[in-house]
């Protein structure tokens, strides 16, 4: 199935048309909420709770509805979709048959939101659709748009997240909301890659995607480094080669974070467009606001 007929298959949804719906003012976020609810019931109570038709299948559908609509929407239209997964993900839903958490492959639904982490993880790696490198300027401006409005929507998802930093001794767990690591990995694309220093990525979604990153979730991410927040080695959040590799980084570094704080500044200085000057210099200001207040 081709791009466009996966779009169109997902627009079909009745999952994808409740969540526009609400980005549209046309309906409440708790509108859409119950319904969504209501949807799950009625799926497992016809189609029993192992079925791909059960309730399993609504919550795929919602999860590429979010994706789909993050992508289309600027961030500044990105609230009612936060709101929404936010409180869907407080919500447990409960086999009618058993009265037990319902569990989709092992995860118990919402509160795990079993299909949002893959589907989410593979949207990212798509970048913008056609897995085009986010690091070159000469990328299609549809797919620059629609990954850098993802990572926007990705970023205020780690904003309004609750998150939990546990002590040296409490096992660690990651919100399914929490998206930091994918954070992670734009900031670690654009600002610590040997083959484009800072001032190369001029025009790029990289560059744009780690402003909005900043500008959107600046407190978050300067959290995660003053509360050490690391990562098991296979999720990517190291340097595995270049000039940084031997730092033997695990996750949200304050050396990192200077990396990061300086190499906006020399693309600041690089820059010689008006608009992106003044996107890294917000970001820049976010970051300022962040580590200053705490």
């Amino acid at each position: 199935m081709g791009r466009a007929d996966f779009i169109k298959q997902v627009e079909s949804s009745e999952e994808f048309k409740i969540l526009d719906s609400v980005t549209k003012h046309d309906a409440t976020v708790d509108d859409a909420l119950q319904k969504v609810i209501d949807m799950t019931m009625v799926a497992t109570t016809v189609h029993g709770p192992n079925s791909l038709q059960g309730a399993g299948l609504v919550d795929y559908n919602v999860a590429l509805a979010l994706m789909e609509l993050s992508q289309r929407l600027e961030s500044a239209k990105h609230g009612k979709l936060v709101e929404f997964i936010s409180k869907l993900q407080k919500q447990t839903a409960t086999d009618p048959l058993t009265g037990e958490p319902q569990k989709i492959q092992g995860d118990t639904l919402w509160t795990d939101l079993p299909s949002f982490g893959y589907t989410e993880l593979e949207t990212w790696y798509e970048f913008g659709g056609e897995y085009k490198d986010p690091l070159d300027p000469k990328m299609d401006p549809e797919e620059q748009s629609r990954w850098a409005n993802l990572n926007a929507f990705l970023a205020q998802l780690c904003q309004a997240t609750d998150v939990h930093y546990p002590s040296p001794d409490e096992k660690v767990l990651y919100h399914p909301l929490d998206k930091s690591l994918r954070g992670l990995w734009t900031l670690q694309k654009a600002l610590e890659n040997g083959d484009h220093p800072p001032e190369t990525l001029i025009g790029t979604v990289a560059l744009r995607a780690t402003c909005l990153w900043f500008i959107h979730a600046a407190d978050r991410l300067w959290a995660n480094v003053k509360n050490g927040r690391t990562y098991p080695q296979a999720s990517g959040a190291g340097h595995a080669s270049g000039k940084y590799a031997p730092r033997g980084w695990k996750g949200f570094e304050k050396e990192r974070w200077d990396i990061w704080v300086q190499g906006l500044q020399d693309a600041k200085a690089a820059s010689t467009d008006e608009e992106e000057k003044a996107l890294i210099a917000d970001a820049l200001a976010h970051i300022k606001s962040a580590t200053e207040s705490g």
